[in-house]
Order: structure tokens, then C-alpha cells, then sequence
């Protein structure tokens, strides 16, 4: 096993726990029962690997014939699952302790991640072809949150006004670029940062772009 498929193997784990912790935390902030977070979580770990497969025509998606990312997902949620035991419904002074800060962080974390991956797997399977392959990418990044926020029945944050999706774009489209100048771990790691950086600043300063609303009420002026 070469430099690079320990990297891309570490950063896919890495991934599958961050975003699984992202849909344990909606999870148990929507309420939901002690397997209805596990399946929330197991969604949002591998859903993005799933729909990126089944992109490039790779069936049954790798979810399937190599479990270990579910394995990975459920044990992650199942150590959730036991601190919530342990620690009761995470209230604090009365009131239900809000887990947006973390949700955002360890999306941000997965979103950059997992975009990369998707390009990677594209560019593996022989697509070099620069619209697939940052489409790609971009929809490993965003699937599992878009489909956890379906179930949850929450707009997904790709629709809406946050910086989301536009943050991968760049990172998706430099790492195609990039890959063919400089080492490929060297990129993955410059490039999933850079996704990261761009979600967490426009959160921190509330980067957002313009939605329906705003257009029709500048439009009225």
C-alpha cells in the first residue's frame, strides 16, 4: 500500500467519523429515539460515497462491499448513543444545549474532506474530464448532509443561502488542477483545508448569499 492510499484511507475514516458525529448531533437534537441517530449518523457518514458511486457507475456502491465505513459510522454513534446515556439529555441550567457550533464544525470538517475524496475517486476511475470530476466531489461532500437534512425534513444547506456548496466548488476545482503539478497527498490535505477555512470563516462573519426574499424586496425599492 503506497503513501497515498494510507493518506486517502486515513482521510476517509477521519471523515466517515466527523460526519457521522454531524447527523448523531441533528439526531439528538431533533429528538430522535436511540435508532433514529444511529440512522441518521450512518446517512450522513457514507450517503456522499454512496451517491458518488453510483455517479461513476460503480454498483453496489462500496458502502455495501466494503462495510467498514458503516462499521465505522455505528460505532461512532453508538459511543454518542452512551454518552447521552451517561450524561441524560445534555441539559444545561434547564434549557437544551444547542449543538449548531459543533455540528457546523464537524461538518465543515467532513464537507472538505469527503470533496476531495470524490474528486480523487473520479480522477481514479478515469474521468478526467474537469465538470464530472469537481460534480463529483462536490456531491460526495454535500450528499450526506443533503440527505440527513431530508429526513429530518430540514431544507438541506446546499439550498440554502449559507456558503456550502460554493465552498467546495474552488477547493474540488484547485485539487483537479493542482494534482497534476504537485504530490497528490500534498493537494488533498491543501485543498481540504482550503474547503474548510471558506465554510468555517463564512459562518464565523456570516458570509451568505443573497436568497428569494432579498432579490424581491431590492427589487421593490
Amino acid at each position: 500500500m503506497s503513501v497515498l492510499d494510507v493518506v486517502v484511507f486515513a482521510l476517509e475514516m477521519i471523515g466517515t467519523v466527523v460526519f457521522s458525529i454531524s447527523g448523531g448531533l441533528v439526531g439528538i437534537e431533533r429528538g430522535l429515539d436511540y435508532f433514529g441517530i444511529p440512522v441518521l449518523s450512518m446517512t450522513t457518514a457514507v450517503g456522499g460515497g454512496m451517491l458518488r458511486d453510483l455517479i461513476l457507475g460503480k454498483t453496489p456502491p462500496s458502502m455495501f462491499t466494503n462495510p467498514v465505513y458503516v462499521f465505522v459510522a455505528i460505532v461512532t454513534s453508538s459511543l454518542m448513543l452512551f454518552l447521552l446515556h451517561r450524561y441524560g439529555n445534555f441539559v444545561e441550567n434547564g434549557k437544551f444545549v444547542s449543538f449548531m457550533g459543533l455540528i457546523n464544525f464537524f461538518d465543515a470538517l467532513g464537507l472538505g474532506i469527503f470533496t476531495i475524496i470524490g474528486v480523487n475517486s473520479a480522477l481514479d476511475s478515469g474521468y478526467h474530464n474537469t465538470f464530472l470530476a469537481v460534480f463529483v466531489g462536490v456531491m460526495t461532500g454535500v450528499g450526506g448532509g443533503m440527505l440527513r437534512d431530508i429526513m429530518v425534513r430540514r431544507t438541506p444547506l446546499v439550498l440554502r443561502r449559507e456558503i456550502y456548496a460554493v465552498a467546495a466548488i474552488p477547493g474540488a476545482w484547485i485539487y483537479y488542477y493542482l494534482q497534476a503539478f504537485l504530490p497528490k497527498t500534498l493537494c488533498m490535505l491543501l485543498c481540504a483545508s482550503l474547503i474548510v477555512i471558506l465554510r468555517l470563516t463564512s459562518i464565523r462573519f456570516h458570509w451568505n448569499l443573497p436568497n428569494s426574499v432579498e432579490a424581491g424586496k431590492s427589487t421593490n425599492i
